[in-house]
């Protein structure tokens, strides 16, 4: 039912030209890293916001609930259920830490790649990304090693998102764990 639900707002997202990715548990699981993903989080930059909320308008209904401002400082985060399956829409996506607020990058090189089911394009943001993201976030070190290790397995890393993560916002545990994997990735990518 996520995944039907998934191609059914893909659809008129793709029509409309927006420049969205899917984050978060159904990321994880096009990796082979999660068996069931719970909802679904799309992530989009704030220009394209109004135009996501707009088209889940039409497909289901706005959820009333809190958006986590204790540990999210998320320009735009907007709620929705389509077809029973949990929508989350994130523009602006930032999360406090102790240091100040990382400011997740959505940008061109924030998607990853994609995958085609039933001639839609879904496309998927970077695993890179959400390795920084879950570090940030309390209880998810299970999803960071997750990731980790499949990074350090893979040997195909986009350290330049890396990169990009470093020169932001970070508490010293983040950077530190995160620098020592690029720099671990740099010198086998040698």
């Amino acid at each position: 039912m996520l995944f039907d639900t998934l191609l059914d707002i893909a659809r008129p997202l793709n029509r409309a030209g927006v420049h969205w990715g899917i984050g978060a548990s159904v990321l994880l699981y096009y990796h082979g890293l999660v068996d069931t993903p719970h909802d679904i989080d799309i992530m989009t930059g704030e220009t394209d916001a109004d135009m996501v909320a707009l088209i889940l308008d039409g497909l289901g209904n706005e959820a009333l609930g809190d958006p986590g401002r204790s540990l999210y400082s998320t320009s735009r985060f907007l709620e929705y259920v389509v077809d029973e399956t949990d929508v989350d829409v994130m523009a602006g996506f930032a999360i406090k830490h102790a240091n100040g607020t990382y400011v997740f990058p959505f940008d061109d090189r924030s998607v990853a790649m994609t995958r085609t089911v039933d001639d839609v394009i879904i496309p998927l943001t970077c695993l890179e990304d959400w390795y920084v993201l879950y570090q940030l976030m309390p209880g998810r070190e299970a999803k960071v090693r997750l990731i980790e290790d499949r990074l350090l397995n893979s040997g195909s890393v986009d350290l330049s998102v890396l990169d990009r993560a470093l020169a932001r916002e970070l508490p010293p545990y983040v950077h530190s764990r995160t620098a020592q994997l690029a720099a671990f990735c740099h010198s086998f990518n040698r």
